[in-house]
């Protein structure tokens, strides 16, 4: 079973359950720790949920420094795999992580909850800040008057500031409203 399969099933089934909501945007490849990792599907929404696809045609060798990065900025994540890594790969996730089986059916990739997931217990304020770009994050910092002697520094030193002066909540209150309001990106997936 390919990726792609497995992501087409994956976004029809996360379609189906949050279409009735205008605040809820999916997005695929939303990149993490300033790039370092993509999840392959993201849900924004009142929380950031990610979605780690391992298809057969994968290998399992990144997994765990993928579930490191994840863990650092996601309120919610999910392995969605196949049969053929489900046991490795289930082992390989922290317990939080929610786990799924992709699996053929007639028509389509049939997708079933195998673990529960619940919230992440310990998100990194410095990696969830990293989520906004360099304007974005500005922003933030100056409709708090936090951004002097800012202007003309790295985007790591934005992200900083805000990790420092953000209670953990706002701040990931304010990610993902800037998130879902960002006009470059497609209004819905």
């Amino acid at each position: 079973m390919r990726d792609s399969d497995i992501r087409q099933a994956l976004t029809a089934l996360l379609v189906s359950k949050y279409q009735s909501d205008p605040d809820t945007y999916i997005r695929h490849e939303l990149g993490l720790c300033a790039g370092r990792t993509r999840v392959d599907v993201a849900v924004i929404n009142g929380h950031i949920s990610g979605f780690e696809i391992k298809s057969d045609e994968d290998k399992l060798s990144r997994l765990e420094v993928q579930a490191e990065l994840y863990s650092r900025v996601l309120d919610r994540a999910s392995l969605v795999t196949v049969d053929r890594y489900l046991d490795q790969a289930s082992k390989m996730v922290p317990s939080w992580w929610g786990v799924w089986l992709a699996a053929p059916g007639k028509r389509a990739v049939r997708i079933r909850n195998v673990r529960r997931g619940s919230r992440n217990p310990c998100p990194n304020p410095f990696s969830v800040a990293q989520l906004l770009w360099r304007d974005e994050a500005m922003a933030l910092l100056r409709e708090r008057g936090n951004h002097g002697g800012l202007s003309k520094v790295p985007r790591w030193f934005f992200w900083e500031r805000l990790a420092e002066t953000l209670e953990l909540g706002e701040l990931q209150a304010e990610v993902r409203r800037v998130l879902r309001a960002r006009e470059d990106w497609p209004t819905r997936s």
